[in-house]
């Protein structure tokens, strides 16, 4: 399970402990899904362009997540 946390992938870049190119649109998918009612996130899958080419020295990042929403 990945963490549901908008404002969570703003302030990680912020205080330098990672990085996301579009991490502006990724927090506005996240708040659109919380929007929506979803209320919890699932990672299917996540991989770099390292994983393919074998050079790990600068990579680019690929993942594919559901947005769930409980039935209460």
């Amino acid at each position: 399970m990945g963490a549901f946390d908008p404002a969570g992938v703003i302030r990680v870049e912020e205080q330098g402990k990672g990085f996301a190119c579009g991490r502006g649109a990724l927090a506005a998918i996240l708040w659109a899904a919380q929007g929506l009612g979803a209320d919890r996130a699932q990672v299917l899958r996540y991989a770099t362009s390292g994983d393919v080419t074998g050079d790990y020295e600068r990579v680019v990042g690929y993942g594919a997540a559901v947005f769930i929403r409980s039935k209460n």
